[in-house]
């Protein structure tokens, strides 16, 4: 049944500034002009953004004087509502969300690039933006990717897939070259997914000791050539044309500086968190020519093409563990223990 103004919904709320969230009783939100409402299926714990918020890292204290705040900015569910000046969606439609909404006026998002609009707001993360850790979520309907028979914790990995897919996108991998990707974690995986389907000759994937037992073996089953350890990566690990890393890890960096092929490139996608600067030994790879491209966010390209692999590839050795949204906790702590690819809370 369709809520109504005078209902409301279970949400999980960042209240204080300290390690731990609140599942609150909250307004179900109603869609203003040009939004819609969705009755979230599944959303995201992403471990560089709400699983440090939850643990309250320090990286993310400034949100101290915005709470109490809403999170959740990887989600899919259905259409429950839509507001007025909306069209081309309906009530009952699955759907997957970009989070990323731009300007929609600057040269980044007149050139298809919202993700790097300088006026970019993220739903789930921007203090003036309910996220989606509750039942419903009001969002733009710009921000909409119908997913029609995936599942929602696919929808949910499309964001992740999405940018992996753009990382290729950006890069200049051609099908047949050789792929190195250091961080097995939901993007890296995605990129795993995205050179498979790209047709890489080869691929391997770096982790760490933390990933032996369960990353590993589970990009060997999407189809990695190799799937090492960091200790075993320099060997059989030299030359490769793409190095993606998506791991956030300074060590990864100096690995793809050292492991790219002269005229070879680097694509980085991981995010150094709470590190404000990253060495870098420029000279070695000006001398190379090895170039370096950061990838941040998705286009509408990114999308389209994630959810064309999506429908042809089975993503669910890659999806969860999920856990029902009262059970947050043991979420969270499953996050911090490495366990699954890409864990989901289902309110």
């Amino acid at each position: 049944m369709t809520p109504n103004a005078t209902d409301r919904m279970t949400a999980l709320l960042k209240t204080r500034p300290e390690p731990g969230m609140t599942l609150e009783s909250v307004p179900v939100p109603e869609p203003g002009p040009g939004d819609v409402r969705i009755r979230v299926e599944s959303v995201g714990i992403d471990g560089g953004a709400e699983a440090l918020i939850h643990d309250w890292h320090e990286s993310k204290r400034h949100y101290a004087d915005e709470l109490p705040q809403l999170f959740g900015h990887e989600f899919a569910g259905t259409i429950d509502a839509t507001g007025s000046d909306v069209d081309g969606v309906a009530a009952g439609e699955r759907v997957a969300v970009e989070p990323v909404v731009g300007c929609g006026r600057c040269r980044c998002c007149r050139s298809g690039s919202s993700s790097i609009c300088p006026d970019r707001r993220i739903l789930g993360l921007d203090p003036e933006i309910d996220g989606a850790l509750a039942e419903y979520a009001v969002v733009p309907r710009e921000a909409l990717y119908p997913i029609g028979s995936l599942s929602a914790d696919e929808g949910v990995f499309l964001e992740l897939l999405g940018l992996a897919v753009h990382g290729i996108e950006r890069s200049s991998f051609e099908p047949g070259d050789s792929v190195a990707i250091t961080g097995p974690g939901a993007v890296g995986i995605g990129a795993l997914v995205a050179a498979v389907a790209g047709g890489a000759s080869s691929i391997t994937v770096v982790g760490t000791e933390a990933d032996r037992r369960d990353r590993l073996p589970l990009a060997r089953e999407l189809g990695a050539t190799r799937a090492v350890t960091v200790e075993d990566a320099a060997e059989g690990t030299e030359d490769v044309d793409v190095f993606v890393e998506a791991s956030g890890h300074p060590e990864a960096l100096s690995l793809a500086s050292s492991a790219t092929r002269r005229g070879g490139e680097i694509v980085q996608i991981g995010i150094f968190h709470g590190a404000e600067t990253v060495p870098v030994d420029l000279t070695r790879l000006v001398r190379r020519g090895v170039s370096v491209t950061t990838v941040y966010g998705r286009r509408d390209s990114s999308w389209r093409r994630a959810i064309a692999i999506a429908e042809g590839v089975d993503l669910s050795p890659a999806l969860g563990p999920a856990f029902p949204l009262a059970d947050y906790e043991a979420a969270f702590e499953a996050t911090r223990q490495r366990k699954g690819v890409k864990i989901t809370l289902h309110p």
